[in-house]
């Protein structure tokens, strides 16, 4: 009986027991049913948010971290375009923007600039960014021991300065030149860092070792190795920056003595990004999917200088030949073959992209025919029965041969570079026999004296943030200046300095498109192409975006959109 009552309450407590699953079952699907119809009008979406520790491997050491020796080596200005800010800025084609200035005005007669200081700003450290900073820093440029570029220290001592309150500051300069607006980017530095000091002191003094400025970013350290070689800079966003405050929570710059050495890095997993590499590597990269790879123009050209000053050269002096040399390159197959398609055919003497260049100019393309034409036009003539390809292949007038020397830089891109020119010409009839130098020799031995006769030149314009050529292409500038092929045409001159004293950017841009049109005409020189930068970001970094570059630390332009840390957000769609 015992065992019986045992069992009947086993039979009731399983019954209860099913009843309950039941009613669990039904419940569940209850909720199911009302989540399932809610989620209908839920949507996921995914939001930056800060934080994240971004590694660049940059290749080559610093040189020197005071910012006001505008340094040629790009891992120096890396540092200083994170860290320091200026009164103006250059946006992504090249105008001037504010930056620590809140506003701007130029007077109608082009000699008086007055900015007006942004209220509130803050230097790393806290201090309050002044006036008085943007004087000390103006004082240091204007010194007669400046160790920077002579021709910023030349400008600035040619400038009046005058506070004319707590915020307002009036620059008066000696004579209208429109450029000037966009050498007032420079970096302010603190007073209250490097009071006392002598502008030719200025890269010895401790304080350059912890950088404070007003930038978007602010250095926490700054690692050196044993020798003394700057390794490493971390830097995280600045509290106090007076734009929008970059998301990463941390920067960090690795500084690597070679391409080699960085790429490795980088396929180890050490770093995130490296930029200005080679083609070689960029096509290496390609196939890895973990990357992104973004390019833009660098402010450079690669160019044929003619000697038009020599007697012993009169063909460089008649255009025709000129346009001919041009035409007869194929300059695209150089892109392709020479630098694996990491170049950009140049086309005008002003960046494109920049806000003063023209888009609309025609292209010359490789077209030996027309080449021909121009040079039999231009009476310089082949002798009769003359063998294709011979030896004597060349072209003549007046009994003088089209020969001439074209010295090219020591590097084997450089001279393969000119080996296919020198190929292209020979097939027109145009001979040209390579000279090698050294490429650190061209500027003192070379440029300097003149002493050429056709020179392949590397043409930087990092140090020259306003498009104005006057410097290469003005009467004035032969002799001793920077126009170094001796090109003398008074009409360009005259547009050139029409430019300088116009405070008008649209009408400075209409002038410089009247510039570019005759350049494109007269050929003064044979510009090859611009190189490409490349920059390898890995697919974690979003928010990264390649502009036009006036320097490569411009890649940073928009380091404040970029972010690693992604946030998931639920929320409710929009009514229908």
């Amino acid at each position: 009986m015992r065992l019986h009552l045992v069992n009947n309450s086993a039979v009731a407590l399983m019954r209860r027991i099913k009843v309950q699953i039941s009613f669990a079952i039904v419940g569940l699907a209850l909720v199911g049913s009302l989540l399932y119809f809610q989620s209908r009008d839920l949507v996921v979406s995914f939001s930056p948010a800060p934080g994240g520790n971004f590694v660049e491997g940059v290749i080559g050491q610093p040189h020197e971290l005071n910012p006001l020796d505008f340094s040629e080596f790009s891992a120096d200005s890396d540092i200083a375009h994170l860290v320091y800010a200026g009164l103006m800025r250059l946006d992504a084609i090249g105008q001037p923007v504010s930056d620590l200035a809140e506003s701007w005005a130029v007077s109608a007669d082009g000699l008086s600039y007055t900015f007006v200081l942004r209220s509130g700003l803050r230097w790393h450290d806290g201090v309050t960014v002044s006036l008085d900073d943007v004087i000390f820093t103006i004082g240091m440029l204007q010194a007669s021991d400046y160790s920077g570029p002579s021709d910023i220290g030349a400008l600035w001592q040619q400038v009046s300065v005058s506070k004319l309150n707590e915020t307002t500051l009036k620059l008066t300069l000696s004579e209208p030149y429109a450029p000037f607006l966009s050498h007032t980017t420079f970096p302010v530095l603190p007073q209250h860092r490097f009071s006392g000091i002598r502008s030719g002191d200025l890269s010895l003094h401790p304080a350059n070792e912890s950088p404070v400025g007003a930038g978007p970013l602010m250095v926490e350290r700054i690692t050196r190795n044993q020798n003394g070689q700057l390794v490493e800079a971390l830097l995280s966003p600045n509290p106090y920056y007076h734009g929008h405050s970059p998301m990463l929570k941390h920067v960090q710059l690795l500084f690597f003595p070679d391409e080699t050495t960085a790429v490795q890095a980088l396929h180890q997993g050490e770093i995130m990004a490296v930029g200005g590499i080679s083609s070689g590597t960029v096509a290496s990269v390609l196939p890895d999917s973990d990357y992104n790879i973004f390019s833009a123009l660098l402010p450079e050209f690669r160019l044929i200088l003619l000697n038009q000053q020599s007697a012993a050269l009169p063909f460089f002096h008649d255009k025709k030949v000129r346009q001919a040399l041009l035409a007869a390159i194929n300059r695209q197959r150089i892109v392709a073959e020479v630098l694996e398609g990491q170049a950009v055919v140049a086309n005008g003497p002003i960046l494109p992209e920049n806000w003063a260049y023209h888009d609309q100019l025609r292209e010359i393309d490789f077209d030996p025919q027309r080449a021909e034409r121009l040079l039999n036009s231009a009476q310089w003539v082949l002798p009769d029965d003359i063998i294709f390809d011979s030896q004597n292949y060349v072209r003549q007038k007046g009994g003088k041969l089209l020969a001439f020397d074209l010295l090219v830089p020591s590097d084997s891109n450089s001279i393969a570079l000119g080996q296919m020119i020198v190929e292209d010409w020979s097939r027109v009839g145009i001979r040209a026999t390579i000279q090698v130098a050294q490429a650190d020799a061209l500027q003192d031995e070379y440029l300097e004296p003149r002493n050429f006769q056709a020179i392949m030149i590397h043409m930087s314009l990092q140090h020259t943030p306003d498009p104005d050529p006057y410097s290469f292409w003005h009467q004035t500038e032969i002799e001793s200046g920077q126009n170094y092929s001796g090109y003398d045409n008074r009409t360009m001159s005259e547009i050139l300095e029409q430019a300088r004293i116009t405070s008008s950017r649209a009408a400075r841009a209409k002038l410089y498109r009247a510039f570019q049109a005759r350049f494109l005409d007269e050929t003064p020189a044979v510009l090859l192409y611009h190189p490409v930068y490349s920059y390898v970001v890995s697919k974690s970094v979003n928010g990264v975006q390649l502009g036009p570059l006036l320097q490569p630390a411009d890649r940073f332009h928009t380091i404040d959109d970029w972010y690693i840390v992604i946030r998931r957000v639920v929320g409710v769609a929009a009514g229908d």
